[in-house]
This record gives structure tokens, C-alpha cells and sequence, in this order.
């Protein structure tokens, strides 16, 4: 049951983690583009994204996943970390490397977008595999 709830809810978190990707792109072209200071709220939402990343490790175990969703969600953690703690504090030591934001960002949302698609296949598998009372379907 653990597994099952841990699946879903993992499936969930991937989904709102792409959607809030989205999201910051949207706050940075009404920035940049649409006259409205949104900045504040781009870095709180990218903060916040940290978490469901976090999550999305947990879950990947406690749901688990199958050995493809394993690797890419820690390459996704790894990715936002760089993009949200790293890349973005070397401004002004290494302009060229903070620049590299964005296009980790456009990475980050091929992954997210990869682990989406790997998760709902998850759970479809697990349900529709018949499984002996109680018992869940061995994933590698």
C-alpha cells in the first residue's frame, strides 16, 4: 500500500515539479517581457521546487521505482541544485558559468518532462499487473 501511495504521489510531484518549471518561465518573460517586476516570486517558487525534488528522491525509493526513474531523479535533484544554489550565486565571480541558468533550466525540463512519462507508465504497469492478494508486481 505504501508503494502504491508512493507511486501516485510521486507521479503528482513530478508533474507539478514540470508544471513548475513552466511557471518560472512565465515569471521571467513577464520580468523581462511583460512590464511586472516578478523576480521575488521566481526565486521563491524555485526555492520551493527544491522540495518536491527532494520528495521525488524519497518517493522514487519508497515507491519503488523502476532503476530507469532512479538514476534521472537524482540527476534531476543534481541539476536543480546546480541551477537553483550554484550557478545562479556566480554572477559576479563567473558571468559565463551563471549563464548556463537558463539552459540548465531547458535541461531540467527534459528530465522532468522524461521522469513524467517514466512514472505514469509505472503506475499503468502496476495497475494492470494481477498481482496474489496483497502482493505488488517486482520492479528492477
Amino acid at each position: 500500500m505504501v508503494q502504491k501511495a508512493s507511486r501516485y504521489s510521486y507521479l503528482v510531484l513530478a508533474a507539478l515539479f514540470l508544471i513548475g518549471i513552466l511557471t518560472q518561465v512565465f515569471f521571467v518573460g513577464l520580468s523581462l517581457l511583460g512590464g511586472r517586476s516578478s523576480w521575488n516570486v521566481h526565486v521563491g517558487l524555485g526555492h520551493g521546487l527544491g522540495l518536491f525534488a527532494l520528495l521525488m528522491v524519497i518517493l522514487a525509493y519508497t515507491g519503488r521505482m523502476a532503476r530507469p526513474v532512479k538514476p534521472l531523479t537524482w540527476l534531476n535533484f543534481v541539476i536543480y541544485i546546480l541551477l537553483a544554489d550554484v550557478v545562479v550565486f556566480l554572477r559576479g565571480e563567473a558571468p559565463f558559468v551563471a549563464a548556463l541558468h537558463p539552459v540548465l533550466a531547458v535541461i531540467l525540463f527534459g528530465v522532468a518532462g522524461t521522469l513524467v512519462n517514466l512514472a505514469r507508465q509505472t503506475v499503468r504497469l502496476f495497475e494492470r499487473s494481477p498481482s496474489p492478494a496483497g502482493a505488488e508486481p517486482e520492479v528492477i
